[in-house]
C-alpha cells in the first residue's frame, strides 16, 4: 500500500530569552583601573607574569631534557647569523 508524505503540523515559535538572543563567551570580565597608580601596578604585575613564565618554562624544558629555548634576543640571534652566513660566503 503507498504512503504519502506525512502532513505533520509545524511547532509554533517558542519564547526566546534574552541570553539566547546574545550568547556570549563564559568569561572572567576584566575591569581596567582607572587611577594612575593602580595602572602602574597592573603593568608591573603583567611584566613579573611574563618572567614568572619564561623562568618557568626554562626550568620546565631543562628538566626534561630538551631545551628548545634561544640564547639571546631576537637581534642578537638575526646578527650572528647574518655573522655566520658572510663567514661561509668568504670560504
Amino acid at each position: 500500500m503507498a504512503q504519502g508524505n506525512l502532513k505533520l503540523k509545524s511547532k509554533g515559535t517558542s519564547r526566546v530569552t534574552k541570553k539566547q538572543q546574545n550568547p556570549k563567551r563564559a568569561a572572567p570580565k576584566i575591569i581596567k583601573p582607572k587611577k594612575q597608580v593602580a595602572k602602574e601596578a597592573q603593568k608591573l604585575t603583567k611584566v613579573h607574569q611574563g618572567q614568572l613564565m619564561k623562568s618557568t618554562e626554562k626550568l620546565i624544558a631543562g628538566r626534561v631534557g630538551h631545551l628548545e629555548l634561544i640564547k639571546g634576543s631576537r637581534r642578537q640571534v638575526e646578527k650572528e647569523n647574518k655573522a655566520a652566513d658572510k663567514n661561509k660566503g668568504k670560504k
